[in-house]
């Protein structure tokens, strides 16, 4: 938390227990309800539903309410009467309104769309039926766009009257006479021509868009690749239909970076949501699962060996080393794979290239830490007969621990893209387990054929 926020946090929470409501009414007036949606998480869920009361007017409620995390909106909500609440998303844009709704119960949901005009419920429903994924689930239909035969003076003539209807205009859209998307410009591009000048002569023509279907990810793609400010987004017919405007491609961005990681740690978005213990545990346990079956295995596998560590005692100390390195080296793998997959570095063709120099970056690593362990192994147990086989075994080991693990990342990420399956998921237990059990047959496979260590 930034030091304003720390500061907006320790006032509100100071006044709210002292029950100085004016000074805290005050207080919010001045502060952005963006800073406040962020100081409600820590609040006490008490005073969540006061701070919501004391907001200066509806407009900062309404903003507030597409600002906070789904939980604590929902939680306001609930509390307050359908007319309170209709009156409040009347004052929010489409597409945050189609956010809400979505999230709602349905009998909840249909009150609240009856309630609004036609044209509003409409608009709102039309949204509704978009994959919440998708650039038509993410998009706002407020756009600005005019005929291609329209001059520059028109169009300026036109923005102003549009400012208040449309939530922001970044660019011109040009539309033909059936509306299909057929070019775009700048407003830089608008005000320094002539005033006579047509659109259809000074627009782009190579005009980057989004269909309404094209997940949300591909769009935040194309806007961070072309330094778009907004993404148009047209239906199967190229029949211009809405825009995604950057403070959504932000909020795409870190939605699925979070959810990569989490994905990563076999977690999901309820370990942010204000879940029960009982629902996270739940979404967690599977793949922890899948990793005390893994330790089972390679228990297994080490009971299996279990003459080799009797004969050769030494071999016992270094097992927790051979199999943690190759670990640490199977989750860098995967994880610079799969987000490479997301930013769309890495694809096609291209992710194999990545299969091939992980793993002979995982080959290099193999023989500065085998060096190094063995270097080490040799110096610890060079009062023994055995100690250069010792050397050899772990140095090897960690050779070629390393060499598997480095493969594993990086194909196993590759193979569930194949499979159409999220590659984020790889990075967690499957490769963790895949590595330490490979290891463990590594290490114990490489000491039976070097011999024993006295």
């Amino acid at each position: 938390m930034s030091p304003r926020l720390q500061l907006l946090f320790e006032s509100l929470q100071k006044l709210l227990r002292r029950k100085s409501y004016s000074h805290v009414e005050r207080l919010l007036t001045r502060a952005r309800p963006a800073d406040v949606a962020v100081v409600m998480r820590f609040l006490d869920e008490r005073h969540t539903g006061r701070v919501f009361e004391l907001m200066p007017d509806d407009d900062a409620r309404a903003e507030l309410l597409s600002e906070l995390d789904p939980h604590l909106r929902l939680g306001l909500l609930r509390e307050r009467p359908v007319p309170e609440v209709v009156r409040l998303v009347r004052r929010m844009s489409p597409d945050d309104l189609a956010d809400l709704l979505a999230e709602l119960p349905d009998d909840v949901r249909t009150q609240l769309i009856d309630a609004l005009e036609p044209a509003e419920a409409e608009e709102v429903e039309d949204l509704l039926h978009y994959d919440a994924d998708t650039a038509g689930g993410i998009m706002s239909p407020d756009y600005f766009a005019l005929p291609e035969n329209t001059t520059a003076a028109e169009a300026i003539n036109a923005l102003r009257s549009a400012a208040e209807d449309v939530e922001a205009t970044f660019y011109i859209y040009v539309v033909n006479e059936h509306g299909h998307l057929v070019g775009v410009l700048s407003l830089r591009e608008l005000v320094v021509n002539k005033a006579e000048t047509m659109l259809g002569q000074i627009m782009a023509t190579d005009v980057i868009s989004a269909t309404v279907d094209t997940d949300q990810e591909e769009v935040a793609r194309l806007a961070a690749r072309y330094n778009l400010l907004a993404v148009p987004v047209v239906d199967n017919a190229n029949h211009l239909v809405g825009i995604v405007t950057i403070d959504d491609v932000i909020d795409v961005i870190r939605e699925e970076a979070t959810e990569d990681i989490l994905k990563m740690v076999g977690a999901d978005q309820s370990a942010f949501a204000g879940e029960s213990v009982l629902k996270n545990f739940w979404t967690r346990a599977p793949w922890l699962f899948a990793t005390w079956l893994g330790g089972l295995a390679a228990s297994l596998l080490i009971g299996a060996f279990q003459h080799e560590l009797e004969t050769q005692v030494a071999l016992a100390a270094f097992i927790p080393i051979v199999l943690g390195m190759g670990g640490n080296v199977g989750t860098q793998t995967a994880t610079i794979m799969v987000r490479g997959m997301a930013t769309g570095r890495v694809s096609g063709g291209i992710g194999w290239r990545y299969l091939v120099r992980e793993t002979g970056v995982g080959v290099l690593m193999g023989v500065l830490y085998g060096l190094l362990l063995g270097g080490y192994a040799l110096l610890r147990f060079s009062g023994h007969a055995g100690a250069v086989r010792l050397a050899v075994i772990v140095g090897v080991s960690i050779l070629a621990s390393m060499i598997n693990a480095a493969t594993i990342g990086a194909i196993t990420p590759l193979i569930f893209e194949r499979l159409k399956i999220d590659p984020a998921v790889a990075t967690g237990p499957i490769v963790t387990t895949a590595v330490d059990v490979m290891g463990i047959v590594v290490y114990f496979t490489v000491a039976s054929v070097v011999g024993h260590v006295d």
